[in-house]
């Protein structure tokens, strides 16, 4: 009986082992498979984002900036596809070039989208369009005159025309090979012929990829495609692919003011009065400083403009006239000559013929700045002129000149070491009452007797001493 009962309790306990040994297996089986279902849901849930970015006003360096880091952005996170949202007029040829070949070697697709309605992709955003590895735009919008101009504000030359015309004919020829003759030839009228196209025309040729009225129906046509990159080939999955913007930072922002003339006009402007007043008014370094930094922001703003800089030399001279206004006192001759050389000055740097629709000076405004500088450059100079009339005091001098000076107590004044404060000419001095004078009540005038060192003898202004 007790083998038996051994036994028993042997297999009782083997039964048990197992039995745990088996439950652990199957509870370590699944967790391993709810594992693996939840990481293949999360894959199938989590999408590659698509990166939106957006071209508004004139492409200049400050734009060719702001996509670079854009195309960063979307390669370190992963991206599925790079949208960038055209509505430009034009810009630089030199950023654009630069922006052709990066957006051209990227790695994540890119999709150029003229949008919203009513916008264009002119000139310069013709060519970043048809660079894209797919391109749409919305209805009523357009596409196209592509011609080279000089940004320097001056004629192109004849040889110099026909260089640069051939060169981004053959651009447009290169970036729609794939595109086919019939796409070749409109993107070369586009140089060659100034040739502008509606969305609807720019599809019927072949120059874009189809039309997309809202983002969303951007993402629905693209979804399942297939894209060249020269770094293979990428199929789109866009279906709840979730959607970042990369907007341009501050910095970007503000140097992106700076393709507005007026305000570059105004920057100049008001850069050359405070250094004018710190030059009339030395000693200090606040104006200086300042017109310095807006000088500096001024002349980069010229360099993102097509401006004729024989400008600057009319402008230089009507300070000049203005400065010449205030010294001779032609009773406001020079200054209106001078104010007519600035409206002049400032229309021939910035309204060339090259000017972009958005970067041409309003005459109004030129007008009101002129007369503003002429009357601010007068009441300056005037100013500095009479501190410079005034005769130069020695110390003793000056001490000797407050002797008999009239002014007014600060703070009673009574017999005794600590005194009060008076102000004279301008002036807080300590003060002590004269010898045999009587106390002096706060406000109460009072006339200078002797100065002694840092503090003033005084007595009440109806003393006679």
């Amino acid at each position: 009986m007790s083998k038996r009962l051994l036994l028993l309790r042997l297999g009782i306990r083997l039964a048990r082992r197992g039995a745990f040994l088996l439950g652990f297996g199957l509870l370590g089986l699944g967790l391993l498979t709810a594992a693996g279902c939840q990481g293949a849901s999360a894959g199938q849930e989590a999408p590659r984002p698509v990166i939106w970015a957006e071209v508004e006003g004139p492409i200049t360096t400050t734009t060719r900036d702001y996509l670079t880091r854009v195309l960063n952005d979307a390669r370190r996170q992963n991206a599925q596809l790079v949208v960038v949202r055209v509505n430009t007029p034009g810009g630089g040829l030199d950023p654009t070039e630069t922006l052709i070949q990066r957006v051209r070697a990227s790695s994540v697709p890119v999709v150029m989208y003229v949008a919203p309605r009513g916008a264009i992709a002119g000139s310069a955003g013709a060519l970043l369009v048809l660079a894209g590895h797919r391109a749409y735009m919305a209805p009523e919008t357009v596409l196209g005159a592509a011609s080279p101009v000089d940004l320097s504000g001056q004629d192109l030359g004849e040889t110099m025309k026909r260089k640069a015309t051939n060169l981004l004919a053959a651009m447009a020829r290169s970036l729609t090979q794939a595109r086919g003759p019939e796409a070749q030839r409109a993107a070369e009228a586009m140089v060659t012929q100034a040739q502008a196209l509606t969305a609807e025309e720019a599809l019927a040729v072949g120059l874009i990829d189809g039309l997309a009225e809202q983002p969303d129906d951007l993402l629905r046509a693209l979804d399942g495609q297939t894209l060249v990159t020269q770094h293979g080939e990428v199929t789109l999955a866009l279906q709840n692919a979730p959607s970042i913007t990369v907007r341009p930072l501050w910095i970007e922002r503000v140097l992106g003011l700076l393709t507005d003339p007026n305000l570059v006009l105004l920057l100049l402007s008001v850069g050359i009065q405070l250094i004018l007043i710190e030059l009339s008014s030395p000693g200090g370094w606040f104006a200086g400083f300042l017109g310095t930094l807006f000088l500096g922001f001024g002349v980069y703003g010229l360099g993102l403009l097509p401006v004729n800089w024989l400008g600057l030399f009319f402008i230089g001279l009507a300070f000049l006239l203005f400065v010449l206004e205030a010294k001779k006192s032609a009773h406001g001759l020079m200054a209106l000559a001078g104010a007519g050389v600035f409206v002049f000055g400032a229309l021939l740097l910035f309204n060339t013929p090259l000017a972009l629709p958005g970067q041409r000076l309003s005459p109004w405004w030129a007008g009101a700045l002129a007369l503003g500088m002429a009357g601010l450059t007068a009441v300056v100079v005037s100013f500095a002129l009479k501190a410079r009339r005034l005769p130069v005091l020695t110390g003793a001098e000056a001490q000797r000149g407050l002797v008999q000076a009239i002014g007014w107590a600060r703070t009673d004044i009574r017999p005794g070491f600590r005194g009060g404060t008076v102000h004279v000419r301008g002036e807080l001095w300590s003060a002590r009452l004269a010898p045999g004078a009587a106390p002096i009540r706060a406000g109460q005038p009072v006339r200078v007797v002797a100065v002694r060192g840092m503090y003033l003898l005084v007595e009440p202004a109806e003393s006679t001493g």
